[in-house]
């Protein structure tokens, strides 16, 4: 199990970089840098790869780009009037980046595939958190199918996204549902805050 720190990480702890100011710390490429300094743990380093590559090889190009214009809050788009061309070269830049870092700096101790029994279970608390989520703040329940397909890519991943997303669109969660993913969260070893961020959702 993967437990980096107490805050978000890999791919979507990247994605959070992503704020609404973004822009101020330079390019898309500028803020990959950023964090792939000389002083960075390894082990995020090599989170940030195993996800990217997670999304590349499971998910399709469209797939990817809902997952990342979600979890960034719309602040970062795709297309020749985006941010970067497409999601598959976006997440193509990032692995790059990643082995360009690993070769100089080493890579992390491998780690087994997080969570891969908890499938079923993520699924159903993505099902039961978008279930009532109102049409505008996911239209055709867009997004909660990705998050679906995810899971069968990276329940690991999946569950992170689902959290990230449901923090930036502002998805509501019952008090009984926090609780269940919170013990989720446990079961994947997560750091403290990774599902405590979601619980003003409930208020």
């Amino acid at each position: 199990m993967r437990h980096v720190s107490s805050f978000d990480f890999g791919l979507t702890g990247f994605a959070e970089r992503f704020h609404q100011d973004w822009r101020h710390d330079g390019s898309a490429e500028d803020v990959l840098a950023n964090l792939l300094g000389p002083e960075t743990d390894p082990r995020e380093v090599g989170a940030l790869r195993c996800d990217a590559m997670s999304m590349r090889s499971g998910l399709t190009g469209e797939e990817i780009e809902t997952l990342w214009v979600a979890g960034t809050g719309g602040t970062f788009w795709f297309g020749p009037d985006g941010v970067w061309p497409s999601g598959p070269g976006w997440i193509d830049t990032i692995i790059d980046r990643c082995d360009r870092w690993l070769r100089s700096y080493g890579a992390p101790e491998p780690e087994p595939e997080a969570g891969p029994q908890l499938a079923d279970r993520v699924a159903a608390e993505i099902t039961t958190m978008t279930a009532s989520v109102p049409e505008r703040l996911d239209p055709g329940h867009v997004v909660a199918d990705v998050l679906l397909r995810c899971v069968r890519v990276s329940p690991d991943l999946a569950f992170r996204w689902s959290l990230r997303i449901a923090r930036e669109r502002g998805w509501p969660l019952e008090r009984s549902q926090y609780e269940r993913l919170v013990a989720l969260g446990e079961q994947f070893h997560f750091g403290e805050f990774i599902v405590s961020d979601a619980k003003h959702l409930t208020e």
